[in-house]
């Protein structure tokens, strides 16, 4: 229903203004009774000139106060812009004034003119009708009815328009009108008719009442009296702006009487002068000209109705579908068929498109979103009986061996009553790529529990099933669940056919590491000497750390020789990553007693890899080589470089005890002495800090001062525990015992009642650790913060790192990601474990990316790749967080290699993402081939995230819009809007480059 009102007009007059004089020798009085004569005589120019002049003059606040309000009033009377500011500044200035109902009118009638209809009404709320005079009451009627039809209110507009109607002199026909109106717009049709009838004698309602009697009489279906109306309109009034809407219904009410040559010729006319027909319209136009043989014209018509999801949606598409045909346009009418098989509002539409969907789905090969499994699946199931089920049912098969949408395959093949040994087979595989899938993206127990069904399945197809087993053993793995994945691994190396392929000389690599973690070295030593004698490819990071983990296993069993040989191996096969190789071979170098060969060892480490987290050891180990070399003074120089450059390690505290012994032993006691004070001092509550307290009582016993001993004790305060009460160490044992057990809910009663009973004991830190960790295992994130934050504070660093690893990663939890920033810093900086190195840097580069620090993404980023053995996972997306922060920084160019290789893998989010970002910063360089090349190939491998291969549709429909290639662009952009089922801004996106197409 189109809702049309007459135009308002306000009409306002003023006089011309008089000449200006002189008012310097006239009285203040005389000034103001003149003022207010021309005020009443409308001369608001001359009124103005000797008012500001009166104000001047004058110090008599009444008549001042008097003059602002004519001022106010000459404001509004004159339209100035700012009437309304100038008349709230009146009420402002004078809230009690005897005007303020008058001057409320005014406000409102200034937000009337200027068509602020809510500012409007509350203003008239706020004046008192009755305190106006006559003419004000009825404007007053009028604008505050029209107001309140603007916002809405229509039976409160509906009463005071019927007053006018009643009892008005200036607004009486307009009263009635929007009487009429009223009662038009709220189904009381009848009523309406006969105001509107009444209204066409008068001049300027004339035409608005025919149209709306003529809108009636096509609401009630009198199509004999629209017609009437409808032709008498376009005859009297030609040009009226009213006449798309009368075509609208002139060309419906000639359908409906069967006359289809006068329907297009109305309906058309209307089409082509409205912004926005309407859908049914659109659909009976599309109708006729398809029966007419116009099929392209059908098509446009068609393609502007299906909007909506209804029966006249479907039909829609049906048509569409059948017009594409008649055109030999496949794409577009298997499109069209689709969209009209997805509903139910017609089943035999709905079987008949559904047939000639699967048909045209076979022959054009457009499967994006997944479709065709969808469409097979459900014609099976819900045309058991049809004749076409047998070719379906062939081709369903057919589509799941190919199809790279597993889990729309799966979900397909689940609903399928009585599936064939084909499809089980294909069954089998679908879930074993779908648990790759989700081990890509590290779901570990989805992927554990799809490579179990996988395998439960049987032996429909024996190379998913096996492969199962090898990447179930990963995911177990992953987990830490060493054993468990170690069965997987030798069952997969006993079924699997292809035992000259990578992953059978990788599975013995894993194997070896599953031993390796159980302590089960001679196992372990076997398996990965299998590998690097299965392992072609000897430039791979994996090969030359086989050779370190068997110099390891080596180790264990004392072949210290031989373990030497291996690390030599693995150093000179990967000589960028042989920190750990070097630093393993001078310490084998030391128990063989070639000393001088394990300084140069740790030396070498030193210098070609200062970065290495083995270089701290390497300094001590460095020391403890000097020390038996009986070389002191080089022993010094290397603990002293372990204390000032890693001051936070364990290395340090170690270096402190041995320089205070090194010291103590070449009879240097006070410098003996410093050095114990100083592990005291900086690891306070630390194992090392207890042994230097003790040593120093030694040291001071040689001196013969214990009084020098004992000052410094208790100077300590409680901050380090020396002497621990029995009492106190057999009540924390006890805790500690629950704790180790895993039994938290004891333990964490336990270790509170010994805080509450040693509430500074010699294991309050320990405690705070583990009721820390105990609320952390139960979720209970605020409570284990403060208890971890407790362990910092305390000075003890047994639980450091560990306790700030855990208060870094509640903080990340919680998503501060600015506190976590900080916190994976310190860890960062204090951290020994890789397991926690990797975790910082992981963390930092995490909460760089979500605090917007782009270069510290970057840098995070940068140092996480430079580990070779980085997880494939996380390598995926530190080159991701890289690529997004070069994007972000304006360097694009940076970003291409990183999303080059990330984008192979689009079974990934960040490989989605990555797919979609290349092909779009190629698109920005005008490498229009490039990025298409890419899209393509993105559709041809799908992916599970289907929101960045929506992504990617977008943005082939930019390339071919701004190749003028609109038929394309249209294409694929209809094709997501039928087949994308997110909720997200594609849907915005799909629209705004549609309504472009259409200008």
């Amino acid at each position: 229903m189109k809702r049309i009102l007459i135009p308002l007009c306000l009409v306002v007059g003023s006089h011309a203004a008089t000449g200006q004089r002189s008012h310097q020798f006239e009285s203040p009085e005389r000034l103001f009774v003149e003022g207010k004569e021309m005020f009443v005589l409308r001369n608001y120019p001359g009124c103005t000139d000797k008012l500001e002049a009166f104000k001047k003059q004058s110090t008599d606040a009444d008549l001042i106060q008097e003059s602002d309000y004519m001022l106010a009033c000459v404001a509004f009377e004159q339209g100035k812009e700012n009437a309304s500011e100038v008349l709230k500044e009146f009420m402002d200035k004078y809230p009690d004034t005897r005007h303020s109902d008058e001057i409320h009118f005014l406000i409102a009638s200034a937000h009337f003119d200027h068509k602020e209809f809510e500012k409007a009404v509350f203003w008239f709320n706020q004046s008192t009708i009755e305190m106006l005079n006559p003419s004000q009451q009825e404007t007053y009627s009028f604008r505050y009815a029209y107001s309140l039809l603007q916002t809405g209110e229509m039976d409160k507009a509906r009463g005071y328009f019927t007053r006018l109607k009643q009892i008005g002199t200036k607004y009486n026909d307009a009263g009635a009108y929007y009487v009429a109106y009223i009662d038009y717009a709220t189904g009381k049709y009848n009523n309406a008719l006969v105001e509107f009838d009444r209204l066409k004698d008068k001049p300027e309602y004339a035409l608005q009442s025919s149209y709306y009697t003529a809108q009636i009489y096509f609401i009630q279906k009198k199509y004999d009296r629209t017609i009437a109306e409808g032709e008498a309109l376009l005859k009297n009034y030609p040009h009226s702006e009213n006449n798309a809407e009368v075509r609208r219904i002139l060309g419906n009410s000639y359908y409906h009487q069967g006359n289809q040559d006068k329907a297009i010729a109305n309906l058309s006319k209307y089409v082509s002068d409205t912004d926005a027909p309407l859908r049914g319209d659109l659909y009976i136009l599309g109708v006729c000209y398809f029966n007419k043989g116009s099929f392209n014209s059908a098509v446009d018509c068609f393609g502007q109705t299906v909007r909506e999801q209804d029966a006249l949606t479907q039909n829609a598409y049906l048509y569409l579908g059948q017009s594409y045909l008649k055109l030999n346009d496949k794409n577009n009418a298997r499109m069209a068929f689709e969209s009209a098989a997805k509903t139910s509002f017609d089943k035999q539409v709905k079987e008949a498109a559904t047939y000639n969907y699967a048909l045209l789905i076979h022959q054009t090969s457009f499967t994006g979103f997944g479709e065709s499994v969808t469409i097979f699946e459900n014609f099976l199931n819900e045309f058991p009986n049809s004749v076409y089920s047998d070719k379906v049912n062939d081709y369903l098969v057919e589509v799941y061996l190919t199809t790279k949408d597993y889990r729309s395959a799966l979900a397909s093949i689940e609903k399928i009553k009585r599936p064939s040994t084909k499809i089980l087979e294909a069954k089998q595989d679908i879930l074993f790529q779908l648990g790759t899938q989700s081990f890509t993206n590290v779901k570990l127990d989805e992927a554990i529990d799809l490579f179990n069904r996988a395998i439960s399945l049987g032996s429909y197809n024996l190379e998913a099933r096996n492969d199962a087993y090898f990447w179930r053993g990963e995911s177990y793995y992953r987990k830490g669940e060493f054993a468990s994945a170690a069965s997987d691994y030798r069952t997969y190396l006993n079924n699997t056919q292809a035992k000259s392929g990578e992953m059978y000389a990788l599975a013995h690599y894993n194997l070896g590491y599953c031993y390796f973690k159980q302590q089960q070295y001679a196992d372990a030593l076997s398996r990965f000497r299998s590998y690097v004698d299965m392992e072609s490819n000897r430039q791979l990071p994996t090969y030359a750390d086989a050779y370190n983990r068997i110099g390891d296993c080596l180790f264990q069993s004392r072949q210290f020789a031989q373990a030497e040989e291996s690390y030599s191996r693995s150093a000179t096969l990967q000589p960028s990553a042989a920190d750990y190789s070097v630093y393993q071979k001078g310490f084998l170098l030391g128990l063989q007693k070639d000393y001088r060969g394990k300084i140069s060892a740790m030396d070498r480490l030193v210098r070609e890899y200062p970065e290495s987290p083995y270089v701290d050891d390497a300094l001590f180990e460095k020391g403890r080589a000097y020390v038996m070399l009986e070389n002191s003074q080089g022993a010094a120089e290397a603990f002293e470089k372990v204390i000032s450059q890693f001051p936070q390690s364990t290395q340090a505290r170690k270096a402190g005890i041995q320089l205070g012994l090194l010291y103590f032993n070449d009879n240097q006691p006070e410098k003996a002495a410093a050095a114990y004070k100083k592990v005291v001092d900086n690891y306070p509550g630390s194992d090392e800090a207890k042994v230097a307290l003790q040593d120093l009582k030694s040291v001071y016993m040689d001196l013969n001062d214990i009084n020098a001993y004992a000052s410094y004790v208790n100077s300590l305060g409680g901050s380090v525990h020396f002497d621990v009460s029995e009492q106190d160490s057999l009540t924390y044992l006890a805790a500690e015992k629950l704790f180790m057990r895993g039994d938290n809910v004891a333990a964490k009663k336990s270790l509170t009642n010994y805080l509450q009973s040693f509430p500074k004991g010699a294991f309050s830190s320990n405690a705070n650790f583990y009721l820390g960790s105990i609320a952390f295992a139960n979720k209970q994130y605020d409570e284990a913060k403060q208890l971890f934050a407790s362990v910092l504070s305390s000075g003890d660093t047994k639980f450091a790192e560990n306790a700030t690893a855990r208060k870094a990663e509640i903080e990340y939890l919680q998503e501060d990601y600015a506190a976590a920033l900080l916190s994976f810093k310190q860890l960062h900086a204090i951290a020994e474990s890789k397991e926690n190195k990797e975790a910082a840097k992981l963390g930092m580069m995490r909460c760089a990316q979500y605090t917007g620090k782009q270069q510290d993404a970057l840098t995070a980023a940068d140092e996480l790749l430079k580990d070779p053995k980085l997880s494939p996972e996380l390598n995926a997306e530190a080159r991701y967080i890289r690529a997004k922060a070069y994007i972000a920084l304006k360097q694009a160019s940076k970003a291409l290699p990183d999303l080059q290789t990330i984008s192979k893998d689009t079974r990934t989010v960040h490989g989605a993402e990555a797919k979609y970002l290349l092909a779009q910063l190629y698109f920005n360089n005008k490498e229009n081939a490039k990025a298409e090349k890419e899209l393509m190939n993105f559709i041809e491998n799908g992916t599970p995230h289907q929101y960045w291969l929506a992504r990617g549709f977008i943005l082939l429909a930019d390339i071919y819009i701004s190749q003028n290639d609109d038929f394309q662009a249209r294409q694929y952009l209809t094709s997501l809007q039928n087949n994308y089922k997110g909720t997200d801004d594609i849907a915005g996106m799909i629209e705004n480059r549609l309504s472009k197409l259409k200008k």
